[in-house]
């Protein structure tokens, strides 16, 4: 068995998931609440403990379906917000994916949720209630 990442376009699940099921049920849970058909072989789907400790990938090719399980022997992998509204799933390229798999932090904190804005003038309006 040969796995060639390169072929497969890589979706994190950001949500945690109950991994103490197996891979056909990862596989169903893919299918059922992101429409993703893990079966087609042309998806690795990436799911994530509640601790952040485990994480495991299935994929499926033309003659199976494969399953890994990744544990860090020191740190957690990284958790990631999403907005309310949105699925619940992030799609990597494989150098995240890699550098996911490693610990490593794969995007960047933001100290606020607002883009800075320079060069703006303001008016004389004040808050201070003077």
């Amino acid at each position: 068995m040969r796995i060639n990442f390169q072929d497969y376009r890589v979706t994190l699940i950001v949500t945690a998931t109950d991994l103490r099921c197996g891979c056909s049920r990862l596989c169903a849970i893919a299918q059922e609440k992101l429409n993703i058909n893990v079966y087609r072989g042309e998806d690795i789907v990436v799911f994530i403990s509640k601790s952040s400790a485990i994480c495991k990938l299935v994929c499926a090719d033309a003659k199976g379906t494969s399953m890994l399980t990744r544990t860090l022997h020191a740190g957690r992998f990284e958790k990631m917000l999403v907005k309310r509204d949105e699925d619940g799933k992030i799609n990597l390229t494989l150098k995240e994916l890699e550098s996911f798999l490693n610990g490593e932090k794969i995007f960047e904190k933001r100290s606020n949720f607002y883009p800075r804005k320079q060069n703006i003038k303001h008016s004389s309006l004040s808050f201070s209630g003077r």
